[in-house]
């Protein structure tokens, strides 16, 4: 068993999700990257947001590629983490994070190419809801997770059962705003980052940013 194996198959790992990382090319360490990177609330809004993807795909008899989903929705806030280093927006980032994990799996540049419209775009939108079928997958379940009224009460309890919420609008908007507090290109204007910055500095609230989800 490989080192991204055994590290993905943590008991905090849920056996549906160990099974379809394993199922995709690159998947194990894609979770494995996403868990070692990111701070636990986003880890499993990640995860929830895959739970949700699928659970819209067969609501809408959406066909997507099984592995472009699960890439797509658990690597969609990598930007969010220590790794993203450059002066891009959060989204992109790690929209270009992925690529780069997915390259090196053989994954194509063709193939690559949707998933990464699917994290750039994850926060924009009417766009994404109508670029492709992937990123409107992954745009609703965002959404979803973040309170939009798109999923029954009976499935978000036991989504959230599985895998807490860990107080993640605290914890994302925290850190897309330290970001953008060190590099204001970070925020460009009309971004979500950017609406994330202007709350933060519309008050001395320190909660203030949560006005902007």
């Amino acid at each position: 068993m490989t080192n991204s194996a055994r590290w993905a198959t943590s008991p905090t790992v849920p056996p549906w999700l160990l099974q379809r990382a394993a199922s995709a090319d690159g998947g194990l360490d894609a979770l494995a990257l996403l868990r070692r990177a990111c701070h636990p609330a986003v880890v499993n809004h990640s995860i929830r947001v895959l739970r949700y993807g699928l659970y819209f795909t067969e609501r809408e008899g959406i066909e997507l590629d099984d592995a472009m989903l699960l890439h797509s929705c658990l690597m969609h806030d990598l930007g969010a983490s220590g790794l993203a280093q450059g002066p891009e927006r959060f989204e992109v980032q790690g929209a270009d994070l992925a690529v780069q994990l997915l390259a090196a799996h053989g994954w194509t540049s063709e193939a690559c190419q949707p998933i990464w419209t699917a994290i750039a775009l994850h926060t924009t939108p009417h766009v994404a809801e109508r670029i492709s079928p992937l990123a409107r997958v992954v745009r609703l379940s965002v959404m979803a997770d973040f309170g939009a009224d798109l999923l029954d009460s009976d499935i978000r309890e036991m989504v959230e059962a599985e895998l807490p919420r860990l107080d993640i609008e605290r914890v994302l908007s925290g850190v897309v705003v330290e970001q953008a507090l060190r590099d204001e290109r970070r925020a460009p204007e009309a971004s979500w980052p950017a609406a994330l910055l202007a709350a933060h500095r519309s008050a001395p609230d320190p909660d203030a940013r949560l006005a902007a989800f």
